[in-house]
C-alpha cells in the first residue's frame, strides 16, 4: 500500500515538474534581437564605414547621440528595439557617433555632418549618396520611424521604365 502511494507521489510530482516548465516555455516571449551599431569616432572612420557600406549595396543609419542627451536615450530604449524597426534596420549598415566628450574630433564631426543637435539620424543610401532629405533630429517614436524608413528616397523601387529599357 505504501508503495502505491510513493509512485502515486512521483507521478503527481513529475506531472507536476511537466506542467511548470511547459508553461515557462509556453508563456516566454522572444526577446527581439538587439540591434549593434558600429562605433564611429572620426571623419576617417566614417568615410571608410561608407566605403564598406557602398562596395556591399547597403544603405547606412548613422545616429549620432551624446550620452546626457535624454531624447538620445529614449531613441536608443523605445524606438530602436520596436520589432518593425529592428526588422528594417537589419538592411542597414548602422553606425553610431557618441559626441558626448565634445572632443576635437568629435566636434570636427560634428561639423563636417552639420549636426546642431541630438539626436541626429543621418543616412546614406546604398551607393554612399548623403540622403540630407531624410536626415532626423530629436526623438521619433517607433511607429512614425518606421514609416521614415520606407521613403522611397532611402530604398529606392526600380522603375518599370528602366526594367523595360535595358541599356
Amino acid at each position: 500500500m505504501i508503495m502505491i502511494k510513493i509512485k502515486y507521489v512521483f507521478l503527481y510530482l513529475f506531472i507536476t515538474i511537466i506542467m511548470i516548465v511547459s508553461g515557462y516555455f509556453f508563456l516566454i516571449k522572444s526577446a527581439p534581437i538587439a540591434l549593434t551599431f558600429t562605433p564611429i569616432t572620426s571623419i576617417v572612420e566614417l568615410n571608410q564605414a561608407l566605403k564598406i557600406a557602398a562596395q556591399q549595396q547597403r544603405p547606412v543609419l548613422l545616429d549620432v547621440y551624446a550620452e546626457w542627451c535624454s531624447p538620445c536615450i529614449a531613441l536608443t530604449q523605445k524606438t530602436f528595439p520596436a520589432a518593425n524597426v529592428i526588422e528594417q534596420l537589419t538592411k542597414f549598415t548602422r553606425l553610431k557617433a557618441d559626441v558626448s566628450a565634445n572632443s576635437a574630433a568629435d566636434i570636427a564631426l560634428m561639423q563636417h555632418l552639420q549636426v546642431i543637435g541630438f539626436p541626429s539620424l543621418l543616412f546614406w543610401d546604398n551607393q554612399g549618396n548623403s540622403l540630407p532629405q531624410a536626415k532626423i533630429s530629436g526623438f521619433i517614436n517607433a511607429e512614425t520611424f518606421s514609416r521614415h524608413l520606407q521613403q522611397p528616397f532611402i530604398f529606392p523601387r526600380p522603375s518599370s521604365a528602366s526594367q523595360n529599357n535595358p541599356q
